[in-house]
């Protein structure tokens, strides 16, 4: 008789489970936010189309789908609780109220203030270069105009 009742986990403990549970969705959550502000960073950026915005949001949203799955699977052997979908957007909503504005500010003033020295660096170190890319270009488009000419009157010949 008592092996049985040892085997049954006491209240306390069944909700000290259920409340870590909903500690982790609500972790989850602010994760799963600051994974979009991260691709929020990077079109702002590197700014880019329709077509490809909505790739990469089909992408992150495969990639929620599957972290949700995961840590439903992992933490309640799979079945969905209200709760825990709560804290999914709770955890969202917290993180956007608190945190978003200053990680997406912060993060592109930084990021763009590098680039823009890494392209100072790069413009005066591949300036030359570009200089004697541009007169060899040059030459080679102007002798393949005269190829092309040739070709036409030759053509216009037979």
């Amino acid at each position: 008789m008592t092996s049985i009742l040892a085997e049954i986990p006491t209240v306390s403990e069944t909700i000290s489970q259920q409340a870590v549970f909903l500690g982790i969705s609500i972790l989850l959550g602010a994760l799963l936010f600051f994974l979009y502000d991260i691709l929020r960073i990077f079109r702002r950026i590197v700014p880019h189309g329709n077509i490809w915005i909505g790739v990469e949001d089909f992408i992150y949203w495969m990639a929620c789908t599957a972290a949700v799955f995961v840590m439903l699977y992992q933490e309640n052997d799979g079945m969905v609780r209200g709760f825990a979908i709560g804290g999914i957007v709770l955890g969202m909503a917290v993180y956007y109220a608190l945190l978003s504005r200053f990680v997406i500010r912060i993060n592109v003033l930084v990021l763009k203030t590098i680039l823009g020295f890494l392209g100072k660096i790069l413009g005066f170190l591949f300036r030359p270069l570009w200089k004697i890319w541009k007169k060899v270009w040059a030459f080679f488009r102007k002798q393949l105009k005269k190829i092309l000419r040739a070709v036409k009157m030759g053509l216009c010949k037979l």
